[in-house]
């Protein structure tokens, strides 16, 4: 049983009129004990805890013939190298390279000044170039120097920029590693 003993207050000694002695006063807590792990208890499972929020991925199904796939043409195209420092590099590869073919490499961040209005602009460039009803198709290539957040970043860039077709691949095409060659930094 749960109480709270207080002290006696003891009469004074001394020759003056013999008071009463007093009984210590008792409070049972036990009551209040029993209410307390009954409150804890029910907030315990009255309480929703935040559920996790996640984005679904859609993975395409393994086909076994893959070189039955259509070509993208890569006018169509915008490719996203993810690498250190919070940078992104992108470009817009052309359609057939040769020896003479000059790429255009430019690097921003995450922002809304940077990779969004990057992305914007390329879609209405497709928009422009393409008069069918021809959707960008983003590749982002994350370099090992990346970060996952940087990973999830570009996602919610793609989300927010209403890019219905984008996939994440490895950087192993050749005009990725010559811009690896040019930024410094390792492909693999």
């Amino acid at each position: 049983m749960a109480e709270m003993n207080v002290p006696e207050s003891g009469a004074k000694k001394g020759k003056k009129k013999a008071r009463s002695k007093k009984m210590s006063t008792r409070v049972d807590l036990t009551a209040m004990v029993d209410l307390g792990f009954l409150l804890i208890t029910f907030f315990m499972l009255a309480t929703t805890f935040n559920k996790p929020k996640t984005m679904e991925v859609n993975k395409p199904a393994k086909e076994k013939d893959e070189k039955e796939q259509p070509a993208i043409k890569m006018s169509k195209t915008l490719s996203l190298l993810l690498g250190n420092n919070n940078k992104v590099y992108w470009f817009v590869s052309p359609d057939e390279v040769n020896a003479d073919t000059k790429l255009e490499l430019d690097s921003v961040d995450y922002s809304s000044n940077g990779i969004r209005k990057v992305i914007q602009r390329r879609i209405k460039e497709v928009h422009e170039m393409w008069t069918d009803t021809t959707n960008l198709f983003v590749m982002i290539k994350p370099l090992p120097s990346s970060k996952y957040k940087n990973i999830v970043d570009i996602l919610d860039e793609m989300t927010i920029s209403n890019v219905k077709t984008y996939a994440i691949l490895k950087p192993d095409d050749p005009v990725d590693s010559l811009v690896c060659l040019n930024i410094g930094q390792p492909r693999k």
